[in-house]
């Protein structure tokens, strides 16, 4: 309460050095010349009372009008020496952010007039000035808010971000296929977002992360290491080309291009080098309203390595002694049309590809003897371990071929949503997603599906929100170091995930998150057919749990 009154107070303080008209007296009100105070109190004691308590608060209002105008020629004398020091660049952003709040400012100086006037009688003062105090409560809200929207634009620089607290509980019972699981700990996600508007065509963004710099699927940083201090990298870091508003291009670290925050195809975390382009065209039809073309390319390695020897790691992935080592590449075009079936309902549908090359690098990556050579080379640090994230099928247990010969992956997505139903007194949206994919580059163990059904969104104070999804992610279907970690604890793929989630708003910037995860094991070894799982069928169920407050600032 004490910092929303502060903030309130700045506003009112920028309004008035933006060269607003002054807060006009409130107490210097002429008064009806028919009917005097006296007059009335002696028709209507209570009215009368009514209006002498009126007249001391409006006393005590100009009493703290005139503090208030003291302290605002202190500030202002102030804020023109320092405006002196800056340079010219610095006051004119300054000058532009005070700009953004003029218009809001006038109307709360007509507000205050407006306030003094309804003082006239006993009969305006008890019906106008509720509702007067009322609209000066609510312009004050929305111009702190803009004032903070300002201090957060400085320089042209905006900062964002969030921190996540997490309880993450991940249990399983012991058998003859798998041993126990008991890992219950408290983990904490901290990113913070830059971003910059150089002109119309050129945007920067750039994001700062907690997290391990062995695990590409997790931001997150468990409470331990007794007090050694935990890492802060560069998780994200591209400039975005936008010549018109159909059509961008990016260059740098970023979110894959059809990342859709859904837990199937990526890990809302997982982040790739290289470059994408988008292109949207309208289309002139009832049900189709536009078609956005999507393409990225990624560059997942960079071995430099023209010779191979007959000792390297790289042997045990499947590359011939003195050959070359060529990069593992991602390339991943598709599009996605959305559109309209009426004034409540709409949908999306989308369609896709990856195609990688020398994927066995990837896998190599995540044993004792690949990382060395493909991670920490490029990073110019030694990792403790490989990259995490295995559950593929291999052609030998642990080893570095994968399973499936190419991972040439097609995808199909249709989503379904509607508005809003009508649940008490609030507007709860909903949606259905539908998700398929299957590696073409294999005969076996090859498909994935997740069917998701949500309702409502969380925005503010007393939201909530209800998801449940069911999936299936065979063996060979989908790379497991990218895909989602949660809905695959202890392995990507060859898994049936049963996972609910319940959401609720606690403030505008506040809200409790509680996932439940349900694994089971679709597959076994089969030496014969040289496909080896990390973790199999026949292993007990896998229960996860995380609940987590969730800052967003």
């Amino acid at each position: 309460m004490e910092r929303t009154r502060m903030t309130r107070l700045l506003a009112i303080l920028i309004l008035l050095l933006a060269g607003l008209s002054p807060i006009p007296s409130l107490a210097a009100q002429p008064s009806k010349p028919a009917r005097t105070a006296r007059e009335s109190t002696l028709d209507d004691p209570h009215r009368g009372k009514s209006l002498q308590l009126l007249q001391e608060q409006v006393v005590r209002q100009q009493q703290q009008i005139d503090q208030l105008r003291a302290a605002l020629d202190e500030q202002k004398r102030l804020l023109e020496l320092i405006v002196r020091s800056l340079p010219p660049a610095k006051v004119e952003s300054l000058q532009s952010a005070t700009s953004v709040t003029a218009a809001a400012g006038r109307a709360t100086a007509f507000t205050f007039e407006s306030v003094s006037s309804a003082g006239t009688t006993a009969d305006s003062l008890g019906e106008t000035h509720p509702a007067a105090e009322q609209e000066i409560k609510q312009q004050a809200d929305s111009l702190a808010q803009k004032v903070d929207e300002a201090l957060k634009n400085l320089g042209g620089f905006r900062f964002s971000g969030d921190f996540r607290f997490r309880a993450d509980a991940q249990l399983r019972s012991s058998n003859e296929v798998a041993g126990p699981l008991q890992n219950l700990r408290s983990r904490y996600r901290l990113r913070l977002n830059v971003d910059k508007q150089w002109d119309p065509s050129f945007r920067f963004h750039m994001q700062l992360s907690t997290g391990p710099m062995n695990n590409a699927i997790t931001n997150d940083q468990d409470f331990g290491g007794i007090v050694a201090k935990h890492s802060f990298s560069v998780a994200e870091a591209y400039i975005a080309f936008l010549p018109s508003s159909k059509f961008e291009m990016r260059g740098g670290r970023m979110e894959e291009a059809f990342a859709d925050n859904m837990r199937f195809l990526w890990d809302d975390d997982v982040r790739f080098n290289g470059f994408q382009q988008s292109l949207t065209l309208p289309v002139r039809s009832q049900v189709i309203k536009s078609v956005e073309f999507r393409m990225g390319e990624y560059f997942l390695s960079n071995p430099n390595v023209v010779i191979l020897a007959a000792g390297s790691p790289f042997v045990t992935a499947g590359f011939q002694p003195g050959t070359k080592v060529r990069d593992t590449l991602l390339f991943h075009p598709g599009l996605i049309m959305k559109g309209d079936l009426s004034n409540r309902w709409n949908h999306q549908f989308s369609g896709d590809i990856q195609i990688y090359r020398n994927p066995n690098e990837i896998q190599l990556a995540s044993t004792v003897n690949g990382f060395p050579v493909l991670v920490s080379n490029t990073l110019g640090i030694a990792l403790s371990g490989p990259l995490g994230g295995t559950g593929n099928a291999t052609t030998t247990a642990g080893g570095a071929i994968y399973s499936a010969p190419h991972f040439q992956i097609a995808r199909l997505v249709y989503r379904l949503e509607n508005k809003g139903v009508k649940i008490g007194d609030r507007e709860v949206p909903w949606w259905l997603d539908f998700q398929v994919a299957r590696n073409m580059g294999t005969r076996k163990l090859r498909d994935a599906v997740m069917a998701s059904a949500n309702l409502g969104t969380v925005k503010g104070p007393r939201d909530v929100r209800f998801l449940y999804q069911f999936a299936i992610k065979d063996a060979n279907s989908l790379i497991s170091q990218f895909t989602d970690d949660d809905l695959g604890t202890g392995s990507g793929v060859n898994i049936s995930v049963h996972a609910f989630r319940f959401d609720l708003g606690l403030t505008r910037f506040l809200q409790w998150q509680n996932l439940l995860f349900v694994q089971n094991e679709r597959r076994s070894s089969n030496p014969a057919e040289q496909l080896f799982v990390p973790l199999q069928r026949g292993a007990r169920t896998t229960f996860r749990y995380l609940g987590q407050l969730n800052f967003t600032f």
